[in-house]
């Protein structure tokens, strides 16, 4: 191994291993990274400690390292489903670090979607991000029964896996400068139930560790993001191993002790729906929420937030493309039963209701091949499209400084050349992140798809420096992206041609406007 050799960057001490290799000097000790050529790599870093006896409940800080920590295991995953190779210890962040004279940096956290049951932070590299100048930090959280018990319990009253993440937020306003970040401006960005957490974050009643947000296909409103708690949760998930356990504390010791995939595997056959909740109080013991979807009001702390909130103009076009009529019969009475598993209406009222919304979206038509892309409307109003515009007024209302957005590119999609094809759940990703295998992109290769990369990200990065994603109009980006007032709804349409729009699904949104103003008291959450 060759000498050291010191190196001064952002006005913090490094130390440069040969030529791969380069040290950090945290708060916490040395961090060992890998030098990239145009960027840095610190991977793995481990930001909390789970207790094992109890890891279902909040984590401690991880001690100080004694020897230089090696960061280069990306890896790391917490226990899940599909994937069997998570670990309890899994409190785990990656750091994407530009090489710049530049100090004081902005810095992005990436939260990851998954609908809280799969998910890590090594999917998401940040390497296109960072060469505009922003740091990138990419971070895990407890999933499933880890992370979402909601129990009537103060040990485990609910939101853990959103704790970590206020946990890792913690760790970089502690540890981010010693990378040439600047604390003082983090941008917390997420996608799907990642930007779902985002959104809750802006209500928290946590300490407010960010100063900007970005919510990419996900809200506090989306569907199921948010239920109701079930206090019965451990119990019924040990008496899945044939455990019978009198209280949830003896539920919690037992499962403590299961093998986590094993824990993992039961829970996903269990029916048992573990995602946020209103947590109950407990005397000195601090929560992330405890409001409903339908109450979260804090003006104060999201007064002058600058956020950048959308969605794709297709989000469920992969639910109903190439599908069989099979799949149609299949859910022929899809509006009884997404209102049935939404509401609590008496029966009459139910298929009342369900029939109104069937001609609205369907007219006379059966549920088929020739309304395939209605429903695909519907599914993507259901479950994400209306809620996002409602928490763009709820914000907008609140003081936020709010930025909207539809992305519709398809020039790398599995679906172009599928009649009514429009951009789907996750699509944008691939111009944002180098993605893992496990989203199915292909590579990007076209001259028009590195140019929507480029677009991407620096409108991303952009809003992480300053704020607005146009701050400047150029070639790249020739149309400046307008701010949302209180008394009309624009938005940038993100295509090959890039256009200011405004009042987008406006009939849809005005239908579920008044659906849900009528009966949000008849939802299960509350009930």
């Amino acid at each position: 191994m060759r000498a050291l050799q010191p190196l001064i960057i952002f006005g913090v001490a490094l130390q440069v291993f040969g030529n791969d290799f380069v040290v950090v000097n945290t708060f916490k000790g040395q961090i060992k990274g890998r030098d990239e050529g145009s960027y840095k790599t610190f991977f793995g870093i481990p930001y909390a400690r789970v207790d094992e006896e109890k890891p279902f409940g909040v984590s401690s800080p991880y001690p100080n390292f004694t020897e230089p920590f090696e960061a280069t295991d990306p890896t790391i995953i917490c226990p899940q489903l599909y994937l069997t190779h998570g670990v309890i210890q899994c409190l785990r962040l990656n750091i994407y670090v530009p090489k710049t004279t530049a100090k004081k940096l902005p810095v992005m956290v990436w939260i990851y979607g998954g609908g809280f049951i799969f998910g890590s932070a090594g999917g998401y590299g940040g390497q296109h991000l960072v060469q505009h100048d922003i740091i990138v930090v990419t971070i895990n959280y407890r999933l499933g029964p880890y992370g979402f018990l909601c129990l009537d319990d103060p040990e485990v009253p609910g939101n853990q896996g959103l704790k970590d993440q206020v946990d890792a937020l913690k760790w970089v306003q502690q540890n981010i400068e010693a990378f040439g970040g600047d604390p003082a401006k983090v941008t917390i960005a997420g996608e799907s139930y990642g930007g779902g957490s985002v959104d809750l974050h802006m209500f928290s009643n946590t300490e407010k560790l960010f100063d900007k947000a970005v919510v990419q296909s996900g809200t506090a409103q989306a569907d199921s993001i948010f239920v109701k708690p079930d206090y019965k949760a451990a119990i019924k998930l040990a008496a899945l191993f044939n455990h019978t356990a009198s209280s949830t504390k003896g539920a919690l010791k037992f499962l403590a002790q299961k093998d986590p995939q094993e824990l993992m595997t039961a829970f996903s056959s269990s029916g048992i729906l573990l995602r946020a909740c209103k947590e109950k109080k407990f005397k000195g013991i601090q929560s992330f929420l405890t409001d409903d979807p339908f109450h979260l009001y804090k003006p104060k702390r999201v007064k002058d937030t600058p956020v950048l909130f959308g969605y794709n103009s297709k989000e469920t076009f992969d639910t109903i493309a190439n599908k069989t009529d099979d799949f149609f019969e299949t859910n022929k009475d899809v509006f009884i039963n997404e209102l049935n598993r939404t509401f609590n209406f008496h029966k009459k009222e139910l298929l009342q209701i369900a029939s109104i919304m069937k001609k609205f979206y369907m007219g006379s038509k059966p549920v088929g091949q020739d309304t395939k892309l209605a429903l695909g409307d519907f599914w993507a109003d259901f479950r994400l499209t209306y809620a996002t515009e409602a928490s763009v007024t709820r914000l907008v209302d609140q003081g936020a400084k709010v930025y909207k957005y539809i992305f519709s590119y398809i020039g790398n999609s599995k679906y172009k050349n599928v009649s009514g094809a429009g951009a789907y759940h996750t699509e944008e990703l691939q111009y944002l992140f180098e993605l893992g295998e496990e989203f199915g992109f292909n590579p990007l290769v076209e001259p028009e798809q590195i140019q929507m990369r480029d677009r991407m990200t620096t409108m991303w990065a952009n809003f992480v420096k300053h704020g607005n994603p146009t701050p400047e109009t150029s070639d790249l980006l020739p149309v400046r992206w307008e701010r949302v007032p209180k008394d009309s709804r624009p938005y940038l349409n993100i295509d090959v041609t890039m256009e200011m729009l405004e009042d987008v699904y406006h009939d849809r949104v005005a239908f579920w406007d008044l659906l849900w103003h009528n009966y949000w008291r008849k939802s299960k959450i509350l009930s």
